[in-house]
């Protein structure tokens, strides 16, 4: 069993509602469902009436919630706890970020921060944007490193928490290079009448709803797409561009090397890029000493 089916499970009993509960737990329906039906298949029984709107508790999960919320507090004050006896010997500062900034930029940015205000004992989770914000939300990191659009999905706007644009992060359209050097596929001489191979975004994942939206600009020239390969990460994107399996967005943190190597190559006009801003996100309130040094050195820009 994992800890967040106990916490998707009270809030769920809290408003009764499988989309508003999704929602306040920054996760999609879908996604927030299976883990409800998961946790029924650990307990073995039902703990949700669906045939009712509102859902109702069954009477198992009547009884389940209270011993629920019982565990739930055991679970965290043991947690503080734990933290509290590691605090004493040495402050680690715990982040969690998207996957791209985990592996394109953070290194670089702990290396700057530690020039200037010392060494750190870090601890890193790269995860997806939801799990990102959550786990900020839940207190299960410091610092969290999200990216941030209009376009996107909404990052973590309330009173309870500061932010810093620590950078922009500009993610365009690539594609591998031929001998010449030059774009083994341009849609500047494109055929408009065949597809355009595209390695793709999940759609569900923060990069995934940013490249829907610049295909929809793209598809106002006449130039459609045809998805032969997705993931959500970053990387895996660009290996398979890399591969020459079809064109990609990329963030330019995780393209600049090939790039630079003339490996990959911008292709596209400029309304086939947008500039992400990069966010360092905490919650309000005085952090350990660690912390606050770190947080202290970060610089909005």
């Amino acid at each position: 069993m994992e800890l967040n089916w106990l916490e998707d499970f009270m809030e769920l009993a809290a408003v009764r509602n499988f989309s508003t509960a999704a929602a306040a737990r920054h996760v999609t329906q879908p996604a927030f469902s299976r883990r409800i039906r998961a946790l029924e298949n650990w307990m073995g029984t039902e703990l949700i009436d669906r045939s009712s709107y509102p859902v109702k508790l069954t009477s198992a999960g009547e009884i389940f919630l209270e011993s629920s919320r019982a565990l739930m507090r055991e679970i965290y004050r043991v947690r503080d706890e734990c933290r509290q006896q590691a605090r004493a010997g040495v402050e680690m500062v715990t982040f969690s970020a998207l996957h791209t900034i985990a592996l394109s930029l953070f290194p670089d940015l702990l290396i700057g921060i530690e020039k200037s205000a010392g060494p750190f004992v870090t601890r890193m989770h790269a995860t997806d944007f939801y799990d990102c914000v959550e786990s900020l939300a839940l207190g299960r990191c410091d610092i969290a490193f999200c990216y941030a659009h209009e376009l996107g999905p909404p990052v973590l706007q309330t009173e309870q928490f500061w932010s810093k644009r620590i950078r922009v992060d500009p993610f365009y359209l690539v594609s591998t290079t031929n001998e010449n050097g030059q774009p083994a596929i341009d849609p500047a001489t494109w055929n408009k009448s065949n597809d355009i191979p595209l390695v793709a975004y999940s759609s569900d994942c923060f990069l995934g709803k940013i490249q829907a939206h610049l295909m929809h600009e793209m598809q106002k020239t006449k130039l459609t797409f045809r998805t032969v390969y997705e993931n959500s990460m970053s990387e895996a994107v660009k290996r398979m561009v890399l591969a020459g399996k079809g064109v990609g967005w990329l963030p330019e943190s995780a393209a600049r090397q090939e790039i630079e190597q003339a490996q990959l190559c911008v292709i596209g006009e400029g309304a086939l890029r947008v500039d992400l801003n990069v966010l360092a996100i905490r919650k309000q309130g005085t952090g350990s000493a660690a912390v606050e040094r770190f947080w202290s050195n970060l610089h909005d820009r």
